[in-house]
């Protein structure tokens, strides 16, 4: 039985859902107590990050060694390539969008509420975002996805990242825009089966998350 420490509105826990969904996998889905951070997850998870997957008494944070566990445990379909050049390419690619494009993309979180907004952060850090954009538009050549046709751990960090950057510019209006190529690339992922579900369930609580945020005094 796999259990999963989760919050709807993380992006990593929404990338650990779409590798399940792709493993055919069930999960139970638990929540942090007193919420992720607080002294009582940290007993269960000491970093007190999410997700954190429990597997017959095995506990597992940080969501890129999830993904890994679980491919492991559950080879099939393969999430990595077999050359081993290659497979190092979609784990430096997973780890470049998880150090380099979500982290940016978070920082705009603190944005989301009309008080808190700072023209001059929105701006600089949009500069910032377009770089790392076009770093990774460098860096790939999508037929049509990271891995060909086969869904890769790379490309699931990537579909709640797009949803955070629509949603988020689109409400903040930062100067931004996503390369052609990345611009198909986006269309491919979130249209995948094992993405598309998962997408749309995260997009709503997203815009769930930003309205109550937006309504912040």
């Amino acid at each position: 039985m796999l259990f999963l420490y989760d919050l709807a509105v993380s992006s990593y826990s929404c990338k650990t859902r779409i590798l399940l969904r792709h493993k055919g996998l069930k999960w139970t889905t638990l929540s942090p107590p007193d919420g992720y951070g607080s002294s009582a997850y940290c007993k269960i998870v000491p970093s007190g990050t999410i997700p954190a997957l429990v597997h017959d008494g095995f506990t597992l944070a940080e969501s890129d060694a999830i993904a890994e566990y679980i491919n492991d445990l559950h080879p099939q379909p393969a999430m990595l390539p077999k050359d081993i050049q290659n497979r190092a390419n979609i784990r430096a690619l997973s780890r470049f969008h998880d150090t380099r494009i979500e982290p940016v993309l978070r920082a705009y979180f603190a944005q989301v509420a009309p008080a808190s907004r700072s023209d001059n952060f929105i701006a600089q850090n949009a500069t910032l975002l377009q770089k790392r954009f076009d770093q990774f538009n460098q860096m790939i050549v999508p037929s049509p996805l990271l891995m060909g046709n086969q869904l890769s751990l790379a490309d699931c960090g990537f579909a709640p990242s797009f949803a955070i950057l629509r949603c988020l510019q689109g409400l903040l209006g930062f100067n931004f825009v996503l390369p052609a190529r990345l611009r198909a690339y986006e269309n491919a992922l979130v249209a995948h089966p094992s993405v598309c579900n998962e997408y749309d369930d995260y997009v709503a609580t997203l815009e769930k998350w930003v309205a109550t945020k937006c309504n912040e005094t």
